[in-house]
């Protein structure tokens, strides 16, 4: 009798150790699981906050197209009282382009969706030919939130360029300092 008492507790305690170890196995794998989700969430989140910077460049993209042709249209009106001033059509093209860009920009590259994109800059400024302007673009989830940071660069077209229908606004704006702040 003693011989079958102890295979028993040795049974029970050999049982007890594969449960254990299947516990701790299963437990392994449902945190492998939960990081492999997390990570994936993370990736998607992250890409999601980058559409809103690419949103923003689109329409800083159709902006600087109207602000450029509207510029030229009031360069045009402008030569056609005084068509010998082409220097004076050219500073009222430059002027009015720099002005549309940054009355209008916050409104075009601003976004209260998800996500949602804000400048945080207060006063836009042109120096010299160039506007540069912070963008915090925030995708946020239940489970998580992302942001990623960039500068957005615009650039004033050649008034001749504009005239003569060989601009392309693509080449006026670009992204400097792409940072994935979490």
């Amino acid at each position: 009798m003693d011989n079958k008492g102890s295979t028993l507790v040795l049974l029970v305690i050999a049982m007890a150790v594969i449960m254990a170890l299947g516990v701790s196995i299963l437990n392994i794998a449902m945190m492998q699981y939960n990081i492999r989700n997390y990570s994936t969430d993370s990736k998607q989140s992250f890409y999601r906050a980058e559409d809103g910077h690419n949103e923003a460049f689109s329409n800083i993209h159709s902006l600087i197209e109207e602000a450029s042709q509207r510029a030229l249209d009031e360069a045009e009106d402008y030569l056609y009282l005084y068509p010998l001033d082409e220097s004076g059509a050219e500073s009222i093209f430059y002027a009015r382009f720099k002005n549309y860009v940054t009355v209008n920009f916050k409104n075009r590259a601003e976004s209260n969706l998800n996500p949602s994109v804000y400048s945080t800059d207060h006063n836009l400024l042109f120096f010299g030919d160039k506007l540069t302007a912070h963008l915090v673009s925030v995708f946020r989830t239940a489970k998580l939130e992302k942001h990623v940071e960039t500068d957005i660069v615009v650039l004033v077209p050649d008034y001749l360029d504009v005239k003569n229908n060989v601009f392309r606004a693509a080449d006026f704006i670009m992204f400097d300092n792409w940072v994935n702040v979490n």
